[in-house]
């Protein structure tokens, strides 16, 4: 049994995410990182019966206090959960909510990270690109001549000022920090327009289109395995 100061009872540890002491087939995501578990992923459950609380042994055994490169002038704290009355807990990363574990800075106040951010890669090799990119903080990004709305050169979507990034200086190549993760090949234009006018298609045209959007799709949903997988196998290294 373990103690640990996220929740209040007793945890036990599981070999894996489909041990036998897990009675469920649903998609099983853990209280911290709030990312799946894998199948083959040791995990604390709660020992008491009927509190569905999951937490990765990595997870476990995250620092109480870390320092980050992104934000130096202060050390952040673990946060089992969003302080009281946060209305909008966003993280200073991607952007996304935070609804479980956070790094937070209690002197900033509006300074906080998932923890899979907090221990995001700071260079990574993407099939979109040549070169290595490396991770970038810095609340903007910069101008591109004669472009004042600066893209992803993966999906052509904006990126959003004030959230982080990949960027290859050499080319001025940038993305979104999954699209740099999920790339399957070069950059391509966007084919989920709500508003596509499909007036004069063929057939086969809007069969394709469908078969893009599709196609869409799944590569969202193979980006969270591989986001699940990577940061399970991160944070896991560091405590070894």
């Amino acid at each position: 049994m373990k103690k640990h100061f996220s929740h209040p009872h007793p945890l036990k540890l599981s070999v894996s995410a489909n041990g036998e002491n897990i009675e469920t087939d649903a998609i099983i995501i853990c209280s911290g990182c709030e990312q799946t578990l894998l199948a083959t992923d040791p995990v604390y459950t709660c020992s008491k019966r009927g509190c569905e609380f999951f937490l990765h042994r990595s997870c476990s055994d995250l620092p109480r206090n870390m320092d980050h490169k992104s934000h130096p002038d202060h050390g952040l704290t673990l946060l089992s959960e969003p302080p009281e009355h946060s209305l909008y807990y966003n993280c200073n990363a991607c952007g996304d909510l935070i609804s479980g574990f956070s790094f937070h800075c209690n002197k900033c106040e509006d300074f906080r990270l998932h923890v899979k951010c907090a221990f995001l890669a700071e260079s990574v090799d993407s099939k979109a690109h040549l070169h290595t990119l490396s991770v970038e903080y810095s609340s903007t990004h910069g101008s591109r001549e004669d472009q004042d709305i600066v893209v992803c050169d993966v999906c052509e979507s904006c990126l959003t000022e004030g959230y982080w990034f990949y960027f290859c200086k050499e080319c001025d190549f940038r993305t979104h920090l999954e699209c740099a993760i999920s790339a399957e090949g070069p950059p391509v234009s966007p084919v989920e327009e709500e508003d596509h006018d499909e007036e004069g298609l063929s057939d086969q045209e809007r069969l394709m289109l469908a078969t893009m959007k599709a196609e869409g799709q799944m590569a969202r949903l193979q980006f969270q395995m591989q986001m699940a997988q990577l940061n399970a196998q991160t944070i896991s290294n560091l405590w070894r």
